[in-house]
């Protein structure tokens, strides 16, 4: 698809985040796409040591003027903040025309596009919607915190293999790590990353906090809040108090003001649990306080294991081919719905990541989804994610 308009989606998911008010953005689209035709003489020049498929992708771009991926406003400020490094902006584009094509064709990779790597697996908070939830999984062998020397040795391999995007959670919250800020500046220090996601409950948000993820250039840092009064919030964010989140979300708003031509972004990301939310008055809540306001529905997440099984869905999980998790303790998994590890794949401390991608295990996964048995892998069969 051409990119003549921006794209609203968080995720390709059939029930993903969607941007509340997004407002008619096709000046800063032709902005976008004038940076790069501004700078065709010096891409064109990359383009002669590109693949074929790269080739075709940027020689039909400057024939339509337009790009052939979906674009977003993270992609866009990604651009414009860089647009003066033009080989930079030329190989970000190649990443995410690449991680495009590896979700939607189902390309098999020598390496993970992408990277989720929780610093933590333990939650503060007990949000119904979740597997925390879930006794059985809070509790050893799943509770634990990264040392700093395993996932500085994730960054390096994610780094050294082309791993283009990382976001820092996963099934715990990451605030909780005593050695955050020294992770966020060790990943963004390296030259082959370009998008590094924090996702957080905002209940640790200090000012030194805030200030080492503006320092590190975090590109974006995601906040769960899932309602606009205190009583639903904190039915739905429990153990949370809703004055102190909405007291340290606009600490982290204030304290990026300090900061000149920041770039990273606030987004304010909810679930409507109960399917009552007034979309506009949350959007409108905390635009305030934040760049961008989501909302999604709540998937069946809190268990599961004990899901009935999904007789409708039975297309194949993009997740396989464009990403891997890993866990605190070096564990690699295809997912966070799998949240007890039940088809983990090996370990990054026994084995690299290049190797575990490309190893028997998730070989044999990614084959059976590929060929209409996703509703035989348990618990594939169980999940609601769907692609189609």
């Amino acid at each position: 698809m051409n990119s003549n308009q921006i794209n609203n989606s968080i995720g390709r998911g059939k029930v993903s985040q969607k941007v509340i008010n997004l407002e008619s953005s096709s000046n800063n689209l032709n902005t976008f796409h004038n940076i790069f035709l501004e700078n065709s003489l010096e891409i064109k020049q990359f383009i002669k040591d590109a693949t074929e498929i790269q080739k075709k992708f940027w020689l039909e771009f400057f024939e339509t003027k337009s790009f052939n991926i979906n674009i977003n406003p993270h992609m866009m400020k990604y651009v414009f903040y860089n647009k003066k490094n033009v080989n930079k902006i030329y190989k970000y584009i190649n990443f995410r025309f690449f991680f495009e094509q590896v979700s939607l064709k189902k390309i098999e990779t020598d390496y993970p596009p992408y990277l989720l790597i929780e610093p933590v697996s333990t939650c503060n908070l007990r949000c119904p919607f979740c597997f925390q939830t879930d006794k059985t999984f809070t509790k050893k062998p799943f509770m634990g915190t990264m040392k700093l020397d395993l996932f500085k040795n994730i960054i390096d391999q994610a780094n050294e293999l082309g791993v283009g995007a990382i976001t820092i959670a996963s099934r715990g919250e990451p605030t909780l790590h005593k050695d955050l800020g020294q992770m966020l500046k060790y990943a963004k220090s390296k030259e082959n990353i370009f998008e590094v996601k924090l996702n957080t409950n905002a209940t640790k948000l200090t000012e030194d906090l805030c200030n080492q993820i503006f320092e590190s250039e975090v590109n974006q840092i995601v906040i769960s809040a899932d309602h606009y009064e205190k009583k639903t919030f904190e039915e739905l964010r429990k153990n949370s108090n809703f004055e102190t989140i909405v007291k340290n979300v606009k600490l982290l708003f204030e304290t990026r003001k300090k900061f000149k031509n920041p770039l990273t972004e606030i987004r304010v990301s909810g679930i409507d649990y109960y399917k009552s939310t007034n979309k506009n008055i949350f959007h409108d809540f905390w635009i305030k306080i934040s760049d961008e306001v989501t909302i999604g529905n709540a998937l069946e997440r809190w268990d599961t294991y004990n899901n009935k099984i999904h007789q409708n869905i039975n297309d194949p999980c993009e997740n396989l081919w464009d990403r891997m998790y890993i866990w605190f303790d070096g564990k690699v998994n295809p997912c966070d719905a799998d949240y007890k590890s039940y088809l983990s794949y090996g370990n990054v401390n026994e084995f690299s990541i290049k190797k575990l991608w490309n190893n028997k295990m998730i070989k044999n996964i990614r084959n059976k989804h590929s060929t209409n048995q996703r509703n035989k892998i348990d618990p594939c069969n169980k999940c609601g994610v769907t692609f189609v």
